[in-house]
């Protein structure tokens, strides 16, 4: 008896071992390291530090191939953190020079951290050996997460003889915290592009970004943040000569700027002032054969802060809408288990499209519920001296177990009747790093999105829709193949009234080799009800190299039938870099229309060159034609960060040359345009 209570109790031990939470003890840095990216003597002091690191791919569960060290530390002003990465330094893989576009095509080092401990939310810090930084915003246990978000932080990153090593020192000022914690969430993650590995400290995680799945930081005393105020003025200079809109020597200046004041270390309140809606990236053309809108990301100062929390599958509340703003205020952060962001904004008159100054509206509160869940309620409202509209949305997310998820949301819109105005949708998925399943209802009402797009973004309505999709990725890593991708995504949806209106099938399968070709496959057949019925398909083939990584190559041929109209569509893109600072990227896209009643046929050409000086002193080439209206654009920007990310100056320059009718002239716009942004605290 004594035997099997003791081998009963030595079993129990190791269960609770195999799934114990990993910890790793803060320590307190009397003299502040250089942030060089040499990991500082005084860091060898700290009573413990991160090691063991665990594949979460390709061989999930396994350890890490090559070791990695990771050192915690802090003081009244930063959190401290290096990272030792021990690897033969030829298979370093290191090409991405620019802010906010990392991913898994370099190597890198993530630094995630659960400021609350609440098992749903973290901020997100990754670094190559570059130097490049990307941050952003984790919610929802991973589920979902915000590149656009930017915050104050120092790092370095240094190459040497036997891998390489990374430091960081963030800000307490620069993020929200619980005041007074003494444990906070953290996991370490680093990515070994030579081996197509993602390893991460706290153990064998089931997708990126699971933050119910980190280790512990434990004895990190928080300071009691103080209230705080900065500035965010900015100044624009627009010289404009310009064929299109008949403006001719025309300067234009404008000021206006963003203050936030940081009540406590979690809760801040943004004021801005005629905020500057100009972006100082160009967008490019893009091949779009669907009838439906496209949406942008939001790059903003004032949105930035919360903006995530209103990433919900039916958005009520999409940022874009508001575009020229006189002025606007917004209060977010966390308080116990609730998480709120609340803002409210007034528009300017745009006479253009007749569009009226309007009160812009829109309020988001989430509950932690069981161990990493939420249920939300969101509030969003747009009113105008002759009409208005508003919505009312609530929704949950439950994490049923490691890889088990139900969601859902409901949604109710004014003015209107209660049914054709309202929508909802439930999912149930298992998803994983290898594999995702997902079955999901829907259903919009037939006035739903002329209602919600006022404030949010919807793509169609008047649907009673059902879709569900497969993926899986096998890691082969033999004499022949890397891995093997396959998706399958099916949707059907009928009217309201029950009438077909869409039905389609997608399947695609990726071969990566062990050469670093692969060649992909997907057919797309789909059914689509407009003004009559359509019945369209598409075949993929492409070919590529390297395309994992920043440098590739690659050539895809389209062909099928679109809206009537056979068509083929030609594309290719390849990346590279001519030496350590300077990188060329270059597209091209032809599509043939047959017939082409509409003229819609054209040629699309797309060249970036970039030359980085320093990572935060740049200057960007951007050109593209499109033979569809014979237009001709090139973009050049000088940046300087100064004072990064916020502290900066653009210089830029455009010239937009394009044939608007057929019997025409070409018509010609150039633009020369500077930036100044300036943050400035006041205490």
């Amino acid at each position: 008896m004594m035997k099997h209570v003791f081998i009963l109790s030595l079993l129990l031990v190791v269960v609770f071992q195999t799934h114990a939470q990993k910890t790793i003890s803060a320590y307190q840095i009397a003299v502040p390291p250089a942030i060089d990216g040499i990991i500082d003597s005084s860091y060898f002091a700290a009573p413990d530090s991160a090691v063991n690191f665990i594949q979460l791919e390709p061989e999930k569960g396994l350890k890490a191939t090559q070791k990695t060290v990771v050192y915690c530390g802090y003081d009244s002003l930063y959190i401290y953190v290096a990272y030792k990465c021990y690897q033969d330094p030829k298979d370093i893989v290191a090409k991405i020079q620019s802010r906010d576009v990392l991913s898994k095509s370099d190597d890198g080092v993530l630094l995630q951290i659960d400021t609350y401990n609440d098992s749903r939310s973290a901020y997100a810090f990754l670094l190559n050996p570059l130097g490049s930084q990307t941050d952003f915003i984790i919610t929802d246990d991973g589920r979902n997460f915000d590149i656009n978000w930017d915050t104050e932080w120092e790092s370095a990153a240094i190459v040497s003889d036997d891998g390489w090593s990374a430091e960081f020192a963030i800000p307490f000022k620069s993020i929200k915290y619980k005041k007074g914690s003494t444990e906070w969430g953290i996991n370490f993650g680093r990515i070994i592009r030579s081996n197509f590995e993602t390893v991460y400290w706290s153990g064998a995680m089931t997708q990126d970004f699971r933050i119910s799945e980190s280790g512990l930081l434990t004895d990190i005393k928080t300071p009691a943040r103080k209230s705080g105020l900065v500035l965010f003025p900015y100044g624009t200079l627009r010289y404009e000569n310009n064929d299109i809109t008949e403006t001719y020597d025309k300067f234009t200046p404008e000021i206006g700027g963003d203050i936030r004041f940081q009540i406590s270390s979690n809760v801040s309140a943004d004021i801005t002032v005629n905020p500057d809606f100009a972006t100082v990236e160009a967008d490019q053309e893009q091949i779009n054969l669907t009838r439906y809108e496209l949406s942008y990301p939001e790059k903003r100062l004032f949105f930035q802060e919360g903006n995530e929390m209103y990433q919900t599958r039916i958005s009520t509340f999409y940022s874009r809408r508001i575009e020229d703003i006189a002025y606007g205020a917004k209060l977010s952060g966390k308080i116990g288990a609730y998480n709120f962001n609340v803002l409210s904004v007034r528009s300017l008159e745009i006479e253009e499209i007749n569009e009226p100054p309007a009160f812009f509206t829109a309020a988001r509160v989430k509950r932690d519920v069981l161990k990493s869940s939420i249920v939300g309620l969101t509030y969003a409202d747009k009113t105008w001296k002759t009409g208005y509209s508003r919505s009312i949305s609530g929704d949950y997310l439950l994490n049923l177990g490691k890889t088990w998820k139900l969601t859902g949301q409901f949604v109710t819109s004014f003015p209107g009747d209660f049914k054709s105005s309202s929508a909802f949708f439930m999912r149930f998925a298992r998803e994983s790093n290898i594999y995702h399943y997902h079955i999901r209802y829907s259903d919009l009402g037939e006035n739903f999105m002329e209602n919600v797009n006022e404030t949010g973004f919807v793509r169609d309505d008047d649907r009673r829709e059902l879709d569900g999709a497969i993926e899986y990725k096998w890691w082969l890593q033999n004499k022949v193949f890397e891995y093997i991708q396959i998706i399958s995504d099916n949707n059907i949806f009928w009217s309201q009234k029950g009438i077909l209106r869409s039905w389609y099938v997608i399947e695609y399968v990726n071969f990566y080799f062990r050469n670093k070709f692969n060649i992909t496959y997907s057919y797309n057949n789909e059914f689509k009800l407009f003004e009559k019925k359509y019945y369209n398909h598409k075949h993929a083939f492409s070919v590529g190299y390297n395309t994992d990584e920043w440098s590739n190559a690659r050539l895809k041929y389209t062909f099928g039938k679109n809206f009537d109209r056979d068509f083929y569509l030609v594309s290719g893109d390849v990346s590279f870099k001519i030496s350590d600072k300077f990188s060329l990227e270059f597209s091209s896209n032809y599509l043939k229309f047959n017939p082409d009643t509409t003229n819609s046929s054209t040629f699309i050409n797309v060249i970036t060159a970039q030359y980085y000086f320093t990572k935060d002193l740049w200057i960007k080439v951007f050109a593209q034609n499109n033979t569809n209206i014979d237009r001709i654009y090139v973009y050049g920007l000088f940046g300087w960060r100064f004072k990064p990310p916020f502290g900066a100056v653009y210089l830029i320059y455009t010239r937009d040359q394009m044939q608007i009718l057929p019997d025409e002239n070409k018509q010609q716009a150039d633009i020369f345009f500077l930036k100044v942004t300036y943050p400035i605290r006041l205490f």
